[in-house]
């Protein structure tokens, strides 16, 4: 679908200027229809917060001559403070502000976690598919030999997809003859307490929000195991401080600083979200695997995961690069994969997946996914 690969995104994110976007005055990184930067009259803290973040974005690709988005990541949590040369340019520059640079490379997590979003758009400029209408068979160019299998194989089987990827391009297959509304994510909208304001030519609505419940009840079920561009967190109040409450997906035209939960249904009334902006998805190479043991959703999805992989009846591997050295391990101490098997599809194999082929003894498959046969995972 012309979703950016990592050597693509990493271009995108060394080469932003910020030309086409600005942010607003509660944080939201905001766009204009025409592709115009939009002007709300002056700079913002986030703005200069921008600013930095592009600075350390270059700084990070002089000292290692590459840039790569996640293991950027790691380097402004872990590392950045202890740099010299890093502390000298800050300490001359301040960017206008009264933080130090602990400070100010704390804040930049929800710019940086803004950006990466901003990018992960299809070749078409889209990333919001809840408009699209049902794509009818017999054919979908580039997928139609695996999505063959999928309807296949769920007639026989439950499908439990876990995913790596933030992109909302698995959900849209919901509307296909191959899948036909047989997808569910463990979110449910019916009895949630949770709501979005959307805005319409000057008309506000109150929209209720699917929220994290674990049920998985169709024959296809989607792990989204790093977070997605619709997750993010409702954070109750209590006094002057917010905790963490549950998962919630936000709907297009609905951003996450205008999240609600109502506490009186039979005179409506709301408790807000004021501390949460933007999406929650994991980064960084050993940043998120910390974050696989938090509570709220992560450890719930790779507690699944496991015990998905334990009660499987054969493994199937696609378009995954082999370097989450988490996710291989759970891959060889939950799966029997010398009794039941595996496979891998890679037209490209490099040397990670080359090394898992040989640890799993999967049989790896060179072919696209346009080509791709039952028989070839039976």
């Amino acid at each position: 679908m012309g979703y950016p690969t990592g050597n693509k995104l990493n271009s995108s994110l060394i080469n932003c200027k910020g030309d086409d976007f600005s942010f607003n005055t509660d944080g939201r990184l905001i766009v204009t229809n025409d592709g115009s930067k939009p002007d709300i009259g002056y700079k913002t803290s986030d703005d200069f917060e921008f600013d930095f973040c592009r600075d350390l974005m270059l700084h990070f690709k002089t000292e290692r001559g590459y840039f790569d988005y996640e293991e950027f990541y790691d380097y402004f949590n872990y590392e950045a403070e202890e740099d010299e040369e890093l502390i000298a340019k800050y300490d001359s520059t301040k960017y206008r502000t009264e933080r130090d640079l602990g400070q100010m490379l704390y804040t930049i997590k929800k710019i940086y976690s803004q950006l990466v979003g901003h990018f992960l758009v299809d070749g078409e400029g889209n990333s919001w598919y809840d408009n699209s209408g049902q794509i009818c068979g017999p054919v979908w160019p580039g997928y139609t030999g695996i999505l063959n299998c999928f309807r296949d194989l769920k007639n026989d089987y439950i499908l439990n997809v876990h995913t790596l990827n933030h992109d909302l391009f698995f959900e849209r297959l919901n509307s296909s003859d191959w899948i036909n509304d047989e997808l569910c994510d463990g979110f449910e909208e019916l009895g949630s307490p949770y709501f979005g304001k959307l805005s319409v030519d000057g008309r506000q609505y109150m929209c209720r929000l699917e929220y994290y419940t674990g049920k998985y009840n169709k024959r296809v079920r989607l792990y989204k195991l790093h977070g997605s561009k619709d997750y993010g967190i409702y954070y109750r109040s209590e006094g002057s401080v917010s905790i963490p409450d549950t998962y919630i997906k936000t709907k297009y035209g609905i951003g996450f600083g205008e999240l609600y939960k109502e506490i009186n249904r039979k005179e409506p009334s709301y408790d807000s979200c004021w501390i949460n902006y933007h999406a929650d998805f994991l980064t960084g190479t050993t940043s998120k695997i910390e974050r696989y043991q938090e509570p709220l959703l992560f450890k719930k999805l790779f507690k699944k995961f496991r015990k998905n992989l334990e009660l499987a009846d054969k493994l199937v591997i696609i378009g995954y690069g082999g370097r989450d050295s988490e996710v291989n391990n759970i891959f060889l101490n939950h799966f029997d994969f010398k009794k039941k098997p595996c496979y891998i599809i890679d037209p490209y194999a490099g040397d990670e997946i080359i090394s898992l082929v040989h640890d799993l003894g999967a049989e790896l498959i060179l072919k696209q996914l346009e080509d791709i046969q039952i028989e070839d995972i039976s």
